[in-house]
């Protein structure tokens, strides 16, 4: 068919020079650049979860990272401190803060308070840097309690001023169950006293604020998590570790209005408290508002004993333990005194020996004997307590928390003093001196330490009614659960130092 269209087409289409044979393979590379493009958003992907979940577990402090890790339940709530267990810190007065956190720059303020609130959270574990803690009296300006709003969702905060710079604003916070707010909020008054102490306390801070009037605002928080008694009857009230954090509240906790409004209340305050020149009598404060040098004191709750035995009575640590009194000269015990008498020596002939002790139960006139042997001062309140032999005795393990030392560590007590705080005696140690309910220790090298001067010590101790002092001669080994109690450290003149200590664990 000579005449057919589609042959005529076709021809013409076979002698075309820019005819296209084969088809185009731009399907193919197409699909390859999507492939391409894929693997490297998963790539991406990857590299952001690996650097998100750094992210999240480094830095716990952030809202975003701590509702995930509560979720996953990779992050403890805060927890309760035994004062032997707390983290390693710095302790700190109102004016070394105030010219530590003054002179910061804004930038490394937050940076700052970053590392303070992430060691927080993360119980201290691991510690970035050194936990600053708070010392000193701080005055009450008022309180607030705490609602789920806030980043701590139960408790009472209060604002208060230090005394040493009233430059220094603190939030303290106790944080407490419900049930107890009441009470806890009925105890903080206006001009209260807040005594924070390095031996029983513990606040760290975990928040700096620049005011802009040039005062510095601090919040601080005792990770011990203590009891506390004021000057109110119904004043005694204990405190309870947070079960959860509200952080996307952050802090500080009071506001600039509620500052205001404290600061006002606690100038009407002092006026109020000022003596009346007319009257000249000081005006009765109201039942929102503590009298002037009210204290608001700490309770240590010893251990409990045997069961049907009763429980000792919580002794404030913020009361002065140590009354000071003019010293007495009287004689002091060597061994050749033990040597000179057969015999036990009579109660009467140890005076010197005895301990200070918190307020005795009876007094009575104490007896001198005159021996040779050179005098030595007398420590503070150990006269006026020679004749107290009642005192709690413990089940070994079960005394109350304190300071446990060696015999090498007494000599800095002697130079800068115990300020108050329980401190403990561990060691071994042979006896010099017996006689009565009191004996003479000297420590052992190996309980001294080595190089130590364990030849300059003299460890007296006292026992109580019921329980005798060890013989002349006698070798004693007392470890962490039955150590003495300290209750003075004096140095004399010779650099004899003498350690007033008593027995206060069961045998």
């Amino acid at each position: 068919m000579p005449n057919d269209p589609g042959r005529h087409s076709d021809r013409a289409w076979f002698n075309e020079p820019n005819r296209e044979i084969l088809p185009s393979s731009r399907s193919s590379d197409g699909g390859l650049f999507g492939w391409t493009v894929l693997i490297i958003v998963l790539i991406g992907f990857a590299i952001s979860c690996w650097f998100g979940s750094y992210y999240i577990f480094g830095h716990p402090e952030k809202p975003f990272s701590y509702e995930i890790l509560t979720r996953l339940k990779k992050i403890d709530s805060p927890k309760r401190f035994e004062l032997t267990a707390a983290p390693r810190g710095e302790f700190l007065r109102a004016p070394q803060i105030f010219d530590r956190f003054s002179a910061m720059k804004p930038r490394q303020l937050a940076r700052t308070n970053e590392i303070f609130l992430r060691n927080y959270v993360r119980n201290f574990k691991p510690l970035d840097g050194l936990v600053p803690y708070v010392v000193g009296t701080f005055n009450i300006l008022d309180s607030y309690e705490l609602t789920s709003s806030d980043f701590f969702v139960s408790g009472v905060v209060v604002l208060a001023q230090s005394k040493e710079n009233p430059n220094l604003l603190i939030e303290q916070i106790f944080t407490s169950n419900k049930k107890s707010i009441p009470n806890l909020h009925r105890s903080l008054l206006t001009g209260l006293d807040i005594d924070l102490k390095r031996e029983n306390e513990l606040a760290a801070i975990i928040n700096v604020e620049q005011l802009k009037d040039g005062r510095i605002k601090i919040s601080t928080i005792s990770i011990l998590y203590p009891s506390y008694e004021s000057a109110q009857e119904n004043g005694t009230f204990s405190l309870d570790p947070p079960d959860q954090l509200h952080m996307k509240a952050g802090l500080p906790l009071i506001d600039k209005a509620r500052q205001n409004q404290a600061e006002i209340k606690y100038a009407h305050f002092r006026r109020k408290s000022k003596p009346s020149i007319k009257q000249k009598e000081i005006p009765k404060p109201d039942t929102q508002q503590a009298s002037l040098n009210q204290h608001l004191m700490r309770v240590e709750k010893p251990l409990p004993v045997n069961e049907g035995s009763p429980l000792p009575t919580p002794l404030p640590v913020a009361t002065p333990l140590l009354v000071v009194a003019t010293p007495t000269p009287l004689v002091s015990a060597t061994p050749l005194l033990a040597k000179a008498s057969p015999t036990p020596l009579p109660r009467q002939a140890l005076p010197a020996r005895t301990t200070p002790t918190p307020p005795p139960v009876a007094k009575q006139p104490p007896v001198m004997l005159v021996t040779t042997p050179a005098t030595t001062p007398t420590p503070p309140q150990a006269i006026a307590a020679s004749n107290s032999k009642e005192w709690t005795v413990y089940e070994p393990g079960r005394m109350p928390r304190g300071r446990l030392l060696t015999s090498s560590d007494v000599s800095e007590i002697a130079v800068k003093g115990s300020s108050g705080e329980r401190i403990y005696l561990h060691g071994n140690f042979n006896v010099t001196a017996s006689g009565g309910d009191r004996a003479v220790l000297r420590p052992t090298q190996r309980s001294s330490g080595l190089g130590s001067r364990s030849d300059g010590i003299r460890i007296i101790v006292q026992y109580p009614n019921g329980m005798k002092a060890p013989s002349d001669g006698s070798f004693i080994s007392r470890d962490s659960r039955r150590p003495f109690q300290v209750m003075d450290v004096r140095e004399s003149t010779g650099g004899q130092i003498n350690v007033y200590v008593r027995e206060v664990t069961k045998p």
